[in-house]
């Protein structure tokens, strides 16, 4: 495949779109939230269609927008990954998921797919992504704080790397990958997800400000690594938006990137802390 040429990577929509972003998100986020606070089975089912999207997205982005084969066995292997968990198996989904994602990327390069890597990669990724946020709402007690927080926390730091990207400027954080990112951004981002963090974190589990803002800075790195990650795969197969459907956000995928390494990391984080290794 031909590598992405500038025309196709560049992005000049800036606050044009802002109004067509707020008005999805404000579409959105009432029907997602009001799922995610009735629980189980309705929040199963939202994370296993998100997830099933996002395979979609993904085998699609890097198949030249074809959903083949591998993209079936993807969803597929993804689906089946997560069925251990309702026996209380966790680690057995885990299994699952590398076995899953070897055999995904065997297929891949036995028929000469073009990124076998890359393509056991989101498999592993949206799998792992599916287990977590399936672990946090079972959280007792905190499970909807617990999701809320998160998804809230990693939205305040895509917003303030937007605005404060888009209104500061200053050096790029990774022109080869994603030009329009900025330290500032980041900088901004970490700053409204701390602010959400001290407000929501410190009110309802009483933790000190330190345990906040380095919870809110985790977020926020962590969440701009998983950004990036995608945005270094779409870069490498020229795409812009992994799809076009939510109107001003792309797709599911370019919506959720932040979230692929948050949600695993902070439900790891709980089951060392149910262990009481830290």
């Amino acid at each position: 495949m031909a590598q992405p040429t500038p025309e196709r990577m560049r992005d000049n929509r800036g606050f044009n779109y802002l109004g067509l972003r707020l008005k999805s998100a404000c579409l959105l986020a009432p029907p997602v939230f009001a799922v995610i606070s009735l629980g189980s089975p309705w929040f199963d089912i939202l994370v296993v269609v998100t997830g099933l999207i996002m395979v979609w997205e993904w085998a699609s982005m890097c198949s030249d927008g074809d959903f083949d084969l591998v993209g079936w066995l993807m969803a597929a292997g993804m689906s089946i990954s997560l069925v251990p968990l309702y026996s209380g198996s966790l680690k057995f989904s885990l299994i699952l998921v590398v076995c899953v994602s070897g055999i995904v990327a065997t297929v891949a390069l036995l028929r000469r797919h073009e990124s076998p890597v890359r393509i056991a990669m989101g498999t592993a990724l949206i799998s792992i992504f599916c287990l977590s946020f399936l672990l946090l709402r079972r959280t007792p007690d905190i499970g909807l704080e617990l999701v809320v927080w998160l998804i809230v926390a990693v939205w305040c730091t895509d917003a303030g790397g937007y605005l404060f990207g888009k209104l500061v400027g200053g050096p790029k954080l990774a022109p080869r990958i994603s030009p329009n990112k900025t330290w500032v951004g980041l900088g901004g981002g970490v700053v409204l997800a701390g602010l959400w963090s001290a407000a929501t974190l410190s009110w309802a589990g009483g933790y000190s400000l330190g345990w906040v803002m380095a919870a809110a800075i985790c977020i926020a790195l962590l969440a701009q690594f998983g950004d990036l990650a995608v945005s270094a795969v779409k870069r490498r197969f020229g795409v812009k938006d992994t799809s076009g459907l939510i109107p001003g956000h792309g797709g599911v995928l370019d919506r959720l990137d932040g979230m692929l390494l948050t949600g695993p990391t902070v439900a790891f984080v709980l089951l060392l802390r149910a262990k009481g290794w830290i």
